[in-house]
């Protein structure tokens, strides 16, 4: 799980590599659709391809699932990355494990009791540190966009929780639709804003972050996951998400010279305790996001 977790951080920066050549719809785009076909490809060697197609009883929930989970999340984070960079955006988005304890105290009626209350107010104010106009590399309306990418995904795995059966609906069967999702999505919006756009035109740095994006930054986590959650338990694993964020900000600072500044490693370590302290002593859910 350090691994997935490193993999997973590595696409905030990675991705910002990418939006230099491509707009953020293009660009996640065509990193779904490479993804998409690389977890077929996994199904199928597992002989587990059948298992991609929901029944018909299942599709509309399934649909619900992966627009917030796939689309949504996507364009909201590639967005986000675009206004107001990698290292910001991985601290905000990263949040969406809190999120989802509170999406699950209104969907699933669990209490959220004085701990969560605590890590909801620690981390509020951690995303104030964090994103304060003046702060490096800082832009309102990502930091806004970021956290309306972790909303969906926090709105994903409760509605999983609720809804999904894993007899019906197989993890794999569900992070293939989030991936297929993104890609119809994103490509018709792009078609409609500029067509043109689509069609890649990269250099070998471009590429090399496509197909990063798309292999060992999506399709790869999700085969690991899925394996790896059938031999341990989600409680356990679910600490390794603390380490997405913190991967995605050394990333950056090595990869693209984004370093936050004193009072933003101060608000990004409160978010991360706020995160810590919400889940480390709850039942969560461990989803690969696209």
């Amino acid at each position: 799980m350090v691994l997935v977790a490193i993999l997973w951080g590595s696409a905030f920066p990675v991705t910002r590599l990418l939006l230099d050549e491509m707009p953020p719809l293009g660009a996640a785009a065509w990193r779904t659709l490479l993804a998409a076909g690389g977890v077929a490809a996994f199904a199928a060697l597992r002989g587990e391809f059948a298992w991609l197609w929901p029944e018909r009883g299942d599709r509309l929930r399934l649909a619900v699932l992966a627009l917030l989970g796939g689309a949504l999340f996507l364009i909201g984070m590639n967005l986000a990355i675009f206004l107001t960079g990698a290292s910001v955006t991985s601290f905000v988005v990263g949040t969406y494990p809190l999120l989802a304890v509170a999406v699950a105290a209104m969907l699933l009626r669990e209490p959220l009791g004085r701990r969560v209350v605590v890590a909801l107010a620690l981390a509020s104010l951690g995303l104030v540190l964090l994103a304060r106009p003046g702060g490096a590399h800082v832009d309102l309306l990502g930091v806004l966009v970021a956290l309306g990418a972790a909303l969906a995904f926090a709105m994903y795995l409760g509605l999983a929780r609720l809804w999904a059966d894993p007899s019906r609906l197989p993890t794999i069967a569900i992070a293939f639709w989030l991936l297929v999702s993104s890609l119809l999505v994103t490509g018709a919006l792009q078609l409609l804003v500029d067509a043109r756009a689509l069609l890649p035109n990269l250099s070998l740095t471009g590429w090399t972050a496509l197909l990063w994006l798309a292999l060992p930054a999506s399709a790869l986590p999700h085969m690991l996951v899925i394996a790896t959650l059938r031999r341990l338990p989600a409680s356990r694993a679910a600490p390794f998400l603390l380490l997405i964020p913190i991967s995605g900000a050394l990333i950056s600072a090595a990869l693209l010279g984004e370093r936050l500044d004193q009072v933003q490693l101060a608000g990004a370590g409160m978010i991360l305790l706020g995160i810590a302290a919400a889940t480390l002593t709850r039942r969560v859910t461990v989803e690969p996001a696209p």
